[in-house]
């Protein structure tokens, strides 16, 4: 397998609406519910749960949620990357403590800030899914809440830094088509 290590395009950030944080809501899916994923370099259109499986929403409040990748550079290998995401919630049934203590191999698809757009939706933990690398609650800190942060496991890093959802039909397309992914 080539690998191409060179610039394709120019790189310009006149003209960006840089906006910190995330939406929300966030999609989950469990890796093995995915019956296939069509995607060209870092863009996915489509993906495809087994019959009978959907995808799990993530709602809260403002900031409860972080998203990202750090770039695993090497002498002797081509940067891979670890895709990030954590999130903060108050479990109160233990049916929620159950859910959230046995999640792993997650693939994460969250939207940006700014403006809503073919590039809003990122998708994390697309080829080898992310999982729980820390857990934690202190009942007299941060009004008890679980703080839970999944990444990409070493050995197993991403192509891209992050993948873009975008079915080409614009950013109301690409919601509607979320969405749908919640019914089984």
């Amino acid at each position: 397998m080539a690998c191409n290590t060179s610039l394709t395009a120019n790189i310009s950030t006149c003209g960006v609406n840089a906006v910190k944080g995330l939406r929300l809501k966030a999609w989950a899916l469990n890796r093995s519910d995915i019956a296939s994923v069509t995607k060209t370099a870092n863009v996915v259109s489509a993906i495809t749960r087994v019959a009978t499986k959907k995808a799990f929403t993530i709602e809260g409040f403002k900031d409860f949620m972080n998203a990202g990748y750090d770039a695993v550079v090497s002498d002797t290998m081509v940067t891979k990357f670890t895709h990030y995401l954590s999130l903060n919630a108050f479990l109160a049934t233990a049916a929620e403590k159950a859910n959230i203590d046995k999640a792993d191999d997650i693939v994460w698809i969250v939207e940006r800030n700014g403006d809503k757009d073919a590039s809003s939706f990122i998708v994390l933990g697309l080829q080898n899914g992310t999982w729980k690398s820390s857990q934690t609650k202190r009942a007299n800190d941060d009004n008890g809440k679980t703080t839970v942060e999944f990444t990409t496991r070493e050995g197993m890093e991403e192509e891209y830094s992050e993948y873009v959802f975008d079915t080409g039909s614009g950013y109301s397309a690409n919601l509607a088509y979320l969405v749908a992914l919640e019914t089984a």
